[in-house]
């Protein structure tokens, strides 16, 4: 078993459910998920215009999906699913709104930001599961003309390697591992272009990671998958709050001021970029740190 379903079951069973039932498509069930009576009984209690929200959204969070021809379940159903950590913890605000799409400017999907808060010009990147797996994004025309921008720019604190189109990246010499850097990259990406069109000048960004707590450690029996799992998120943590992203920010604007000629001037992007704040948060902090703001 891999960390990851170690964590989805632990997780599962911190929220009270099953491990013996699950969602059941074309004959199998999938023990890391509601059932499909509680998953629809879920979709039924949430708001009419959220749905839509999630609907709308490109990651298809609310539906069954193909693949390699296996038929999943929504990935909202599971219990460790970002998205569904995003909507517990936007509920506490009043007009938080999910799956923001931003054009990025490097072609292809617009950037697909989990939450926005317009009253504070707050975006959140959230986190539940995704980084006990470890994967490499292909590298595209957009993001080398991108990378090849702004490194010179970053003052080689930035780099990045390629091997059969896979793309390395990392920071100060450090493998960026399992954090995932360049869909940071591509949000930052679809936020300066908004702001160079006449956006909010003032931008918090909220990296929302979930704290694996000792209530759901004690759902994993192994001691050594329960330091891996610490190991895991602290590593996550760690790369998130290494990276200074208002550096990155920075340069991501001075890129596409000239590149999409916006016209702004040095000073006018250095009042953008001291503008910018990024904030590293976990489920226990997450509200303080937005109602801080």
């Amino acid at each position: 078993m891999t960390v990851t379903e170690i964590f989805d079951r632990a997780k599962k069973q911190l929220d009270g459910g099953d491990l013996s039932t699950g969602y059941v498509v074309n004959g199998h069930t999938f023990h890391d998920y509601y059932t499909n009576q509680e998953w629809q009984e879920y979709v039924d209690m949430m708001p009419e215009e959220v749905k839509a929200q999630f609907d709308d959204g490109k990651g298809g969070e609310m539906q069954e999906y193909h693949r390699n021809g296996i038929v999943y379940p929504p990935k909202m159903a599971s219990y460790a699913s970002s998205s569904r950590f995003m909507y517990s913890q936007g509920q506490k605000f009043d007009g938080f709104t999910y799956e923001k799409q931003l054009p990025t400017g490097l072609g292809g999907y617009p950037a697909n930001l989990d939450g926005y808060l317009k009253s504070k010009n707050v975006f959140v990147e959230a986190k539940c599961h995704e980084f006990y797996n470890y994967s490499r994004p292909k590298l595209r025309k957009g993001h080398r003309m991108l990378l090849d921008g702004i490194i010179p720019i970053l003052e080689g604190k930035l780099n990045y390697d390629c091997s059969k189109n896979t793309l390395y990246l990392s920071w100060e010499n450090k493998d960026s591992g399992h954090f995932d850097f360049k869909q940071m990259l591509c949000h930052l990406c679809g936020i300066a272009n908004l702001v160079l069109s006449g956006g909010e000048k003032t931008v918090n960004f909220i990296y929302l990671a979930y704290c694996p707590s000792q209530d759901l450690l004690a759902f994993v029996d192994d001691p050594a998958d329960k330091q891996r799992i610490l190991d895991l998120f602290n590593n996550e943590k760690e790369m998130a709050e290494t990276i200074d992203f208002k550096f990155v920010y920075a340069a991501i604007l001075h890129f596409f001021n000239v590149r999409r000629e916006y016209g702004y001037s040095e000073n006018e992007i250095k009042e953008m970029s001291s503008s910018f704040s990024f904030t590293f948060c976990t489920q226990d902090n997450f509200k303080s740190v937005v109602e801080s703001l």
